[in-house]
């Protein structure tokens, strides 16, 4: 099921918010989890209850590592039952997300003919995979308490962000979810969360969906590019995962606000880094924050010298590579960010003396390695890159411009086709130039939140969240996915 759909904010969110407050009011708190839980799997199975059996084995592994836990706290047990834990829902991702990719490999390289049915991606599946070893690591070394089956089950399937983040920790959620002061709805933070949920709306609506009609026109055109058109596109690119992804988050984040829930912000101005490192500090905090925790500092993090340290940095953007999908376009991906992290450890002095150098220069980087991201394969990434750097100029951007048929343009294109056809290419390129500029500007503003609690409560404010919300919701006849459903 998708947030930004009329059937979810018709009927599935107010469904969910009265159920859940009504069955609050009960003295036993195990029938409003119940209907949380029915919830969450109805939401999740919405498209292909095929993916519930996935999702609900995935639960029962994790939820039996924690109960053998109990019986074997410490010693071989202890660490036979963690590693069959990690095994298991490695092997469970594997078989899902990357055995095609393997299988193609393998005839690929060693030039055999395996002929395999393609295995479908069950949505979320890296998300719930990675919260679940959070929680069976932190059981393993007795940071956990062994928690209800009810309990675990609401935490596993929560489902704001069960299917794209942001990634929950149990020690975040599961005392909020036994809290009693949740039980009934708390009206400003109810409010918050309703304008964060707007807010996100606004955000993959009105800006990445249509930042998408430029960015998939032309990923399929690349050999028509010129190096201008080309650098349109892949900055078009990076502004339409960047608020499809945190309007996504923003989104959850405010589903889970009406419900009494705090989760993680995920994202704090990426785009404003002033480094590669900065730009991960401030870029899905959550995936950095569990690729940190349960991978850098195990292996040593930095405290085994400088070689080890770049070397584990490595092998966590390889991990990250692989994490995000199936191809070898992310692998180059997480390397080339390993190594410009690396760069920034070994030469921490080579920097510009302005803010808004680094700035760029991350900017920079950060679009043309997201370009690669992007890209369905490394020919067609190469091929976008002789684009970028030797395209010349064909003047196609006035072509690439055309494709931008939108609503808010229909009366005036309709009115100069009839009287001034010389014209419609003006208005396209003044309608890209006019998204670009507004994308750009609202990524050097202020945090959704921040926005909210600053000027959200004023006449003012609620007249802009109940504009965006109209505008949003009758655009919604053009929806889409997430596009971190894909990873």
């Amino acid at each position: 099921m998708l947030f930004n759909s009329v059937f979810f904010i018709t009927v599935f969110l107010p469904l969910i918010l009265v159920g859940w407050f009504a069955l609050q009011r009960l003295e036993n708190a195990t029938y409003a989890k119940l209907f949380l839980l029915g919830m969450s799997l109805w939401f999740y199975g919405y498209y292909n209850a095929w993916y519930l059996v996935i999702l609900v084995a995935s639960l029962l592994l994790n939820y039996g590592c924690s109960v053998l836990f109990e019986k074997c706290r410490q010693g071989a047990a202890a660490k036979a039952v963690l590693l069959g834990g990690i095994f298991g829902n490695v092997g469970i991702l594997f078989y899902f997300k990357y055995f095609n990719f393997f299988i193609d490999n393998c005839n690929y390289f060693l030039h055999t003919d395996i002929q395999l049915e393609r295995i479908a991606l069950p949505l979320g599946i890296s998300f719930f995979t990675f919260q679940q070893l959070s929680f069976i690591i932190d059981r393993y070394k007795e940071d956990s308490p062994h928690y209800n089956w009810l309990d675990y089950a609401c935490f596993v399937t929560f489902f704001p962000q069960l299917v794209a983040g942001p990634i929950v920790l149990h020690s975040e959620f599961l005392p909020q979810l036994q809290a009693r002061q949740n039980r009934r709805v708390q009206w400003e933070g109810f409010f918050d969360g309703t304008a964060l949920f707007i807010l996100g709306l606004g955000k993959k609506v009105l800006l990445a969906d249509v930042l998408s009609i430029l960015v998939n026109a032309e990923f399929n055109n690349i050999s028509y590019l010129d190096a201008f058109s080309a650098w349109i596109t892949i900055i078009c690119y990076m502004l339409q995962l960047y608020f499809d992804f945190s309007g996504y988050c923003d989104m959850a984040r405010g589903i889970g606000k009406m419900m009494g829930f705090q989760l993680p912000e995920n994202f704090n101005s990426p785009l404003m880094a002033v480094s590669v490192t900065d730009f991960w500090r401030r870029w899905h905090m959550t995936l950095s924050r569990f690729l940190t925790t349960y991978i850098y500092i195990p292996l040593g993090g930095n405290r085994k010298g400088k070689v080890r340290q770049c070397c584990n940095i490595m092998i966590v953007f390889l991990v990250s590579g692989f994490w995000h999908g199936a191809n070898w376009t992310f692998v180059v991906w997480g390397l080339l960010h390993g190594i410009a992290r690396v760069w920034e450890i070994l030469l921490p002095k080579l920097r510009f003396p302005w803010q808004w150098m680094n700035r760029l220069c991350t900017g920079i980087f950060v679009t043309l390695t997201f370009a690669i991201f992007r890209s369905d394969s490394l020919e067609q990434a190469g091929m976008l890159f002789q684009k970028l750097f030797m395209g010349g100029n064909k003047n196609f951007f006035p072509a690439m411009c055309n494709v931008f048929l939108i609503p808010e343009n229909y009366a005036l294109r309709k009115l100069l086709s009839m009287k001034a056809p010389q014209y419609l290419n003006g208005l396209f390129i003044g309608c890209v130039v006019l998204l670009i500029g507004m994308a750009l500007w609202f990524v050097r503003g202020k945090r959704a939140e921040q926005w909210i609690e600053e000027k959200g409560r004023t006449l003012r404010g609620l007249l802009c969240i109940a504009t965006i919300f109209t505008w949003a919701f009758i655009s919604l006849s053009q929806v889409s996915t997430f596009l971190y459903f894909n990873f």
